[in-house]
């Protein structure tokens, strides 16, 4: 019995696809007709800020 488990990036979890397969070939199979069919929507795009450089001067 055969699983796949898919790794889209390196900052997500594995995904475990549903079902178990006989033989490799047939989970091969699956993983390649599961990747042929993804589709991505780009839900939120977050905006990376740079550091803030501040001087501070204090009076007495």
């Amino acid at each position: 019995m055969y699983a796949v488990w898919v790794k889209i990036d390196r900052t997500l979890p594995w995904i475990e696809l549903e079902g178990t397969y006989q033989t490799e070939r047939e989970a091969r199979k699956a993983a390649k007709d599961f990747l042929k069919t993804v589709e991505v929507r780009i839900v939120k795009v977050g905006v990376k800020h740079k550091p803030l450089k501040a001087v501070v001067t204090a009076k007495r």
